[in-house]
């Protein structure tokens, strides 16, 4: 097995310019470092990491901590969080709560530096004062955590900006009257901590800026593919009126795009074509980074999962490297784009 010796041999460099171009450090001439690193790739070195790590009191992972790592959308994060990681030499753990606080808490209440050096949270059944009373000044990042004052740093999805994104390409498409499926309707919100109250309130809002419809233009329904087929399914029943609550509009915009797939699933079982009949409209981006293989491709707005991973580890990286350092808590945003497809 090579050895920083025998790098440090074949670049014709001493072992500690050797080492501190393997670690990135900023006092090694790039075109020194290029042939350490060359020459590490030739020998197959590899840095002992376990190592370097335990000199400085750490243990060289990240832990992440999410609801469910069989929900896609929630499996994107927690990729894109290890792939951050791996490029600044740090392992993940990745950890699931089943959605329950219980869980969520024992979890949390684990946590130290003989566990992680660091912390990735996305979950949303605990306040962020117990989180804090339980890590203290551990190292940790919240994700899509909505609170005015909050207590750790946090990188949030770009809620307002994609749903008026959304809407936009929507009206500018010439749709006339939009629903929003997914979550239940302003009037029945509780303040939840995860984001999905935030999310509903600001695609109200949009979808009123847009002229496409208001607050009444809603239909409730579970964040999953089976209550979406439901769904569908009552949408396309006939009233006592004899009228059907489907044919009331031309798009459907979904919370996320579990509820989309769901729709146009329940819809095709009613007879109702999508496009042609009726548009459906997704959020989240789930497969985004692959092939759509629903016919119609879906159209979406996709949340930037490798930006939001980078986000939280500079912020998290920052706060391991500098843990004397005292701070107001910091709030950063995710990027979103557009994905037309062949739904709406």
């Amino acid at each position: 097995m090579a050895t920083l010796k025998d790098v440090a041999a074949l670049a014709g460099v001493s072992m500690s310019t050797a080492g501190a171009a393997i670690r990135g450090e900023d006092i090694v001439k790039p075109a020194t470092r290029d042939k350490v690193l060359a020459a590490a790739k030739q020998l197959g070195y590899s840095p002992n990491l376990s190592a370097r790590f335990l000199k400085k009191g750490r243990t060289g992972s990240i832990a992440a901590l999410i609801p469910s790592i069989t929900h896609p959308y929630y499996a994107n994060l927690v990729a894109a969080i290890s792939k951050a990681a791996d490029k600044r030499h740090l392992r993940t753990l990745i950890m699931q709560t089943g959605y329950d606080a219980d869980t969520e808490t024992d979890i949390v209440s684990q946590i130290n530096s003989a566990v992680c050096d660091g912390l990735i949270l996305n979950a949303s059944n605990v306040d962020d004062r117990h989180l804090k009373a339980m890590l203290g000044n551990h190292p940790t990042v919240l994700l899509n955590y909505q609170v005015d004052d909050p207590l750790f740093d946090n990188v949030l999805p770009p809620l307002s900006r994609g749903a008026s994104v959304s809407f936009g390409y929507l009206a500018g498409r010439g749709y006339r009257h939009a629903c929003i499926v997914g979550g239940h309707p302003l009037d029945k919100l509780t303040d939840d901590l995860g984001g999905r109250s935030p999310a509903i309130r600001y695609t109200v809002a949009a979808m009123k800026d847009s002229g496409l419809g208001d607050v009444h233009d809603f239909v409730e329904c579970n964040w999953e593919t089976t209550s979406a087929i439901a769904t569908a399914h009552r949408l396309c029943e006939t009233d006592a009126d004899g009228t059907r609550m489907v044919d009331r509009y031309d798009v459907f915009y979904c919370m996320n795009d579990l509820i989309a797939y769901g729709l146009i699933r329940g819809f095709h079982d009613e007879g109702v074509r999508v496009p042609q009949d009726k548009a459906v409209f997704g959020n989240d981006g789930i497969y985004a980074y692959g092939e759509q293989f629903t016919v119609p491709a879906l159209s979406t707005l996709a949340l930037d999962y490798d930006d939001t991973a980078e986000k939280a580890l500079d912020l998290l990286v920052d706060q391991i490297e500098h843990p004397d350092v005292q701070r107001e808590p910091r709030v950063d945003q995710g990027r979103c784009r557009l994905i037309i497809g062949e739904s709406a």
